[in-house]
């Protein structure tokens, strides 16, 4: 039986679930082993799933690089999922949530369109980014879904 082709390639959705910090690693990487190259996406889904030990303290920021992972900044267009693109709030400096709180089971973020270069990574350490701290007990992984990018492979740019 032949497969037969449905929807569109105007803005495909990635088949890689990127995972930006994993569940309990307290303080993240900034090694740029779980940071990813997604210039030209549409747009990015990020998902903070509590999927670890209950945390305390911690604060996930989503920070991008324009310079192929050696700067970062915190993201300045998150958005949570339910708001309006057009008249939302973005969340102060992309964090995701506020000190030690993780979501009841999870929660879903958007950010984009990407122009130019950029990459994405999750931070949660202070010493890297003022805005964000590092989870003292437990912590939520985050995930993202890339629209727009292609179907194949992203790799971790490091």
């Amino acid at each position: 039986m032949a497969i037969t082709r449905k929807g569109s390639n105007r803005s495909p959705i990635n088949a890689n679930l990127l995972v930006l910090a994993t569940s309990d690693d307290l303080n993240g990487t900034s090694d740029n082993t779980q940071a990813y190259d997604i210039t030209g996406a549409d747009r990015v889904l990020f998902i903070q799933d509590n999927d670890g030990a209950n945390g305390t303290a911690g604060i996930d920021v989503v920070e991008y690089s324009h310079d192929g992972g050696k700067t970062w900044a915190s993201a300045d267009d998150v958005l949570a999922v339910a708001s309006n693109d057009a008249e939302g709030t973005f969340l102060v400096s992309g964090a995701l949530n506020a000190a030690g709180t993780e979501p009841t089971s999870y929660a879903v973020f958007k950010a984009g369109p990407f122009d130019g270069p950029t990459a994405i990574r999750i931070t949660r350490n202070v010493s890297t980014n003022a805005a964000s701290a590092a989870w003292v007990t437990g912590a939520p992984s985050v995930k993202a879904i890339v629209i727009g990018k292609g179907v194949g492979t992203l790799a971790a740019l490091a």
